[in-house]
């Protein structure tokens, strides 16, 4: 008789192999010999487990992809109502978009003097930016200056002192506004200025939009 583990011959009346110690299995015979009897098998419980586990798994799976179509159609969505591309794709589905618009054909501006916007950012708005365009006619250069200023700087400037800008254009007859703004609670203010003219006025055509999310 072999042991089934490890092959070694055992003598026919050994209930244990010499060399492993492993217990054999032995069957009284009709004649009285022992005769080796294989161990009985037991059902392997792994693949009723793992086919367990599959079915719990298939909900979160289900739920997961439902949930990437939901990120993917909102940000698409998001893509074509936005007037911002560069806003962070999160605040985009998850927040409203709030524009402000400053839209004039003609401002009239007096020589020595400026007209401006004022822009309030609440607290808790993200992705802000302010974005736009505007044109200058009069005088003998056809130009004007645009700043922006937060609120202080602002005040500073009118009393010719020293200002933080966001966006200084210098004297120029056409230019473009595009600035992100930090995401915290402020006042701004848009400024075109003729105040370097001594006696013609300007006129400016101005179409810009402040977006921010909440």
């Amino acid at each position: 008789m072999f042991c089934p583990k490890c092959g070694t011959e055992t003598q026919d009346d050994s209930q244990f192999c010499r060399k492993c110690g492993r217990g054999l299995a032995v069957a009284a015979s009709t004649t009285g010999a022992g005769a080796a009897v294989a161990p009985a098998r037991i059902p392997d419980p792994k693949p009723q487990e793992k086919r367990r586990r599959k079915l719990l798994r298939t909900p979160y799976a289900i739920t997961g992809v439902l949930l990437l179509i939901f990120v993917v159609y909102g940000y698409n969505a998001s893509q074509r109502t936005s007037s911002n591309p560069n806003a962070n794709p999160i605040d985009r589905i998850v927040k409203q978009q709030h524009t402000t618009t400053m839209s004039n054909p003609n401002i009239v501006i007096n020589p020595l003097s400026f007209h401006y916007y004022k822009l309030d950012v609440p607290a808790g708005a993200t992705s802000i930016l302010l974005h736009g365009d505007f044109t200058a006619s009069g005088g003998l250069s056809n130009d004007i200056e645009v700043f922006l200023f937060p609120e202080d700087d602002f005040v500073n400037w009118q009393n010719g002192h020293n200002a933080k800008t966001f966006y200084q254009s210098g004297k120029v007859t056409v230019g473009t506004i595009n600035v992100n703004l930090p995401a915290t609670a402020a006042t701004y203010y848009l400024v075109f200025s003729n105040r370097k003219s001594l006696l013609t006025q300007r006129n400016v055509r101005v179409d810009a939009t402040l977006t921010y999310y909440q």
